[in-house]
């Protein structure tokens, strides 16, 4: 009897454990699936993660790269724009020497062509000269004995305009009319150099004798009497200063130079002066030389609340 209750008991036992037994196994075989799901879904995630990791790497990569391109080419545009504006630069620096150069030479040659063409005009001018001179020379040989009649009366004389002299020494000989070929000729004016010192001009002249006009040509003659003495100086005393009380003078006016007299003269520019009532403008002027003197200018220099004005004058070197 008791081995029957203790089988029985036993029986019992089995029937409650193994039931039991099979549920756990059960829940930990349904864990270990959740597991497996989590890890797998995990492993998943992680690989997707990964991915989504290296593609954003490699668009950031990519437009980096882009960046980089993008940069070099805008630097390379830069450098070529820049090269570009420095060939330019230099080319205009080139074309202005080269133009600057050809300039000067242009400048240098019209010089050069306006100075051959000055001395040909000299020389063709002294040639001229020259040979007028032979001709007037030549002309005026024995005017004494030499004479032209005619039985028409000549021409009333021209009216002449009288240039520049080519010297001081020259003299200036009227144009007259002449005979030649049968009929009056009228022979223009010019400057002359006498053949020697002590020589005058006589001029030709036309004088009725029996019923015809004789022309007695000019020549050159003694003086009649020596040339005077060169002037000589008495050496004046300084002018005094004048003192002025109604204000300076007004700004020098701008003059133009002329024509050089001759030799050595000086020229003495145009200066304020004071009449005793107000202030004038004296022009300037050519002033001849006095060896041994010197030519002191006039000057306005003030006084305290005046104006004192020294004229100029000629004073001992």
């Amino acid at each position: 009897m008791r081995n029957w209750v203790a089988a029985t008991a036993i029986l019992f036992g089995l029937a409650t454990v193994l039931p039991a037994r099979a549920d756990d196994e059960e829940t930990r075989r349904r864990e270990r699936e959740q597991a497996e799901k989590r890890l797998k879904d995990d492993k998943q995630r992680q690989e997707r993660e990964r991915q989504d990791h290296e593609r954003q790497n490699r668009e950031r990569l990519d437009r980096e790269k882009q960046d980089r391109e993008r940069m070099d080419r805008e630097r390379a545009d830069r450098e070529r724009l820049e090269r570009e504006r420095q060939d330019r630069e230099r080319g205009r620096e080139v074309r202005d020497q080269e133009r600057a150069v050809q300039d000067r030479e242009r400048m240098d040659l019209e010089r050069q062509r306006e100075a051959r063409d000055h001395a040909a005009a000299a020389e063709r001018d002294r040639e001229v000269r020259e040979r007028e001179a032979r001709e007037h020379q030549q002309f005026n040989e024995n005017a004494a004995a030499a004479v032209f009649r005619a039985r028409m009366a000549p021409p009333p004389p021209r009216a002449e305009m009288r240039t520049e002299p080519p010297s001081p020494r020259h003299v200036w000989v009227r144009g007259y009319w002449g005979w030649q070929d049968g009929r009056h000729v009228w022979i223009e004016g010019r400057w002359m150099l006498p053949p020697g010192p002590g020589r005058v001009w006589v001029e030709p002249r036309w004088v009725m004798e029996n019923g015809e006009w004789v022309l007695y040509p000019g020549h050159w003659a003694p003086a009649a009497a020596p040339p005077p003495p060169a002037p000589v100086y008495a050496e004046p005393a300084a002018p005094a200063p004048v003192t002025i009380t109604i204000g300076p003078p007004p700004p020098r006016r701008v003059e133009r130079m002329s024509r050089q007299p001759g030799n050595g003269y000086i020229w003495v520019p145009g200066d304020w002066i004071w009449n005793g009532h107000q202030y004038i403008w004296a022009p300037g002027r050519w002033e001849a030389p006095r060896a041994g003197w010197v030519w002191v200018p006039p000057s306005w220099q003030p006084v305290g609340s005046q104006w004192q004005w020294r004229p100029g004058h000629w004073a001992r070197r």
